[in-house]
């Protein structure tokens, strides 16, 4: 029940990646769209939009690695099944460790980016 949980965990947190690339990929376009809607002209100079390519590449990077971590996630659980089956028990840390680097490098991306774009 316990692999099964894990599992489980992994599979949200894939997912939850997915969105948080979407929601950075996207923002800047919803930015531009308000600043369209709010000033009338059909292309204002907005700073923000300078930088659109740098949140575009971190959003397809996020989702990529959702991608990456759910497919992983399957290995990880078969992996788990038939080491029970077998009756040994190899513990795998190695995800967690990449996941929370990767996690952490995305907040610091995100922050150097509020502070310096």
């Amino acid at each position: 029940m316990a692999v099964e949980r894990s599992t489980t965990s992994l599979i949200g947190t894939s997912i939850s990646l997915i969105v948080l690339g979407f929601v950075v990929e996207k923002f800047e376009l919803f930015l531009h769209i308000l600043a369209v809607n709010l000033s009338g002209k059909k292309h204002p100079e907005i700073p923000q939009l300078v930088h659109i390519d740098f949140y575009n590449y971190l959003g397809i990077g996020i989702v990529s690695a959702g991608i990456i971590m759910a497919l992983y996630t399957y290995r990880y659980y078969t992996r788990w099944i038939r080491h029970l089956e077998e009756g040994r028990i190899d513990t795998d840390k190695a995800i967690y460790f990449w996941l929370a680097l990767f996690v952490a490098l995305i907040g610091l991306l995100l922050l150097i980016s509020m502070i310096v774009l």
